[in-house]
Order: C-alpha cells, then sequence, then structure tokens
C-alpha cells in the first residue's frame, strides 16, 4: 500500500484522495487552508472575468457576484466549475501565460480577475496593455502539520507527497525538520518553480508534472507507484 501525504486545503485534499483509487492510504494534513471573505462584488466595466482557480468561483458566489459575463478559467476542472456556477465559459488553458495569450488575442474590453490573494504571477504583468481590475475573495491561510503527520514524517512513513503550488512548496521547506526520514520518499512538484523550491528537501527523488495540473500530479504518481 503506497502511503501519501497530502497538505492541499481540506477540500481539494479529500477530492485528489478520492481519485486516488485501490492500492494508495492519503494521510491529510493542509498547510494551506482557504478563508473567505465577506461583502458585496462587482463586476464593474469588465467585459469578460477571468478565473485562476474553483476557489474563486466559490468565493465569488458566497458574496453573490453576477454570473452573467464571459469567464475564461486556468485548467478545465476550473472551466467546468464556472460552467456549473452559471457563467457562459468562453475557454481556458492549463496555465496563466497560455491564458493571458488567449485573453489577448480572443476578448476586448476590461477583464476582472477573481482571485485569491496570493499569486505568483500578476495577469496585469502579462497584459501590460490591457485593463486588469482584481477582486480578491478568499485567501490560503498557512496551517502548520498536524501531530499525526509530523509523526509519520519523523518514521519514514509517507512514500509520496504531491506538492501543488509554489508556496505550499515554500510552506513545507519552512516545516522542515533533521528528523524526518524522507530518503525514500518522492515529492512530486506541480510546477517547475515549486520543484525548485523543494529542491533543498533530502528526498529520494523530486519529480515535476508534465503539465501543471492535478490530473498531471495523478499521473506522474500512477507512473511512479508502477516502477
Amino acid at each position: 500500500m503506497t502511503q501519501i501525504l497530502l497538505t492541499r486545503p481540506l477540500a481539494q485534499s479529500h477530492r485528489f484522495a478520492d481519485s486516488l483509487g485501490a492500492g494508495y492510504t492519503a494521510e491529510i494534513s493542509p498547510l494551506l487552508e482557504i478563508s473567505y471573505r465577506d461583502g458585496p462584488v462587482e463586476t464593474g466595466a469588465a467585459r469578460a472575468v477571468v478565473f485562476t482557480s474553483s476557489n474563486g468561483i466559490q468565493g465569488w458566489a458566497q458574496r453573490g457576484g453576477a454570473t452573467i459575463l464571459p469567464a475564461w478559467c486556468v485548467g478545465q476542472r476550473t472551466a467546468e466549475v464556472a460552467q456549473q456556477a452559471g457563467f457562459p465559459v468562453q475557454g481556458y488553458a492549463p496555465n496563466l501565460r497560455a491564458l493571458a495569450q488567449c485573453l489577448d488575442t480572443q476578448t476586448r474590453g476590461p477583464l476582472l480577475h477573481i482571485r485569491g490573494k496570493h499569486v505568483s504571477t500578476e495577469l496585469s504583468a502579462l497584459l501590460p496593455t490591457r485593463i486588469v481590475e482584481t477582486c480578491i475573495v478568499y485567501e490560503a491561510v498557512a496551517h502548520p502539520l498536524t501531530q499525526s503527520a509530523t509523526t509519520g514524517l519523523r518514521q519514514g512513513r509517507f512514500d509520496v507527497i504531491p506538492i501543488f503550488s509554489p508556496r505550499t512548496a515554500r510552506r513545507l521547506v519552512a516545516a522542515y525538520q533533521p528528523q524526518w526520514h524522507l530518503g525514500q520518499t518522492r515529492i512530486l512538484a506541480i510546477s517547475d518553480a515549486a520543484a525548485q523550491v523543494l529542491k533543498s528537501l533530502p528526498a529520494k527523488t523530486i519529480e515535476t508534472a508534465l503539465s501543471p495540473n492535478s490530473a498531471s500530479v495523478l499521473a506522474l504518481l500512477r507512473r511512479n507507484s508502477a516502477q
């Protein structure tokens, strides 16, 4: 049985654990948890909205945000959640840089990026000639590892630790203790940026998913386990 430590926010960790199938056991210890903000929201002069995660969609919906504008999303799952929320989804791309290229050529007018407080890249920086407004609807708040997870790391219990963002990678590196036994642990990074942060950890391997999404991390995990 392959033992996995999941450090995503609770809802995302449960969803990933449910996708693992037979042969895997997951322990969940979020290093970040989602906290949604209150207050009214409006689209202003925007001609389209942009979502980089499903958390942004949920945060917007909880605040009664309108769903009439065309939506552009990072990732297929985000697009599916936006559609379920009532947005007319116009397209999606695997990452923000690719989405910015689509927005540059396929949209006109101001954009509204509905997102969390912390981002690795500002959409406005990728679209310097466009008006990009920002609406922050949630924050990923830092959480410590559970005592059970810490004990498991000291015992070398975990075969795989998937990491889904550079910020989570930084949290794991900051939490590292010399007593952890990572010599038989594969750490799977969702992106090169996350892998760069993780390279200081004395893991068996630090591997990077082919694409920066959960499906690619899951595929990498399964390939590793089959070897």
